[in-house]
């Protein structure tokens, strides 16, 4: 299981990429979590996880949007507080 530091470096690894959703793929009986976003005109998939069961894919999805959320909101109070500085 993947914790919130995990995932957020994960995130990261891709700084220039900006994750606006969390999507579920069924591929080979299995579910597939990616991070997804538009960035100039491109549709950019991170592979996130592969989860065996209906039961703990819908609440890992449910558990990263929220984290996806809390990153972004982040993200957004930094460069308006760096805005602000300049």
């Amino acid at each position: 299981m993947m914790d919130f530091k995990k995932f957020e470096d994960t995130l990261q690894l891709w700084g220039n990429l900006h994750f606006t959703g969390i999507e579920l793929q069924q591929r080979d009986n299995k579910s597939e979590i990616y991070a997804t976003g538009t960035n100039n005109h491109t549709q950019s998939q991170l592979y996130i996880c592969t989860l065996s069961t209906d039961v703990a894919s819908h609440v890992q999805l449910k558990q990263f949007r929220t984290w996806l959320h809390r990153i972004n909101i982040g993200k957004a109070k930094r460069r308006l507080a760096l805005a602000k500085k300049e």
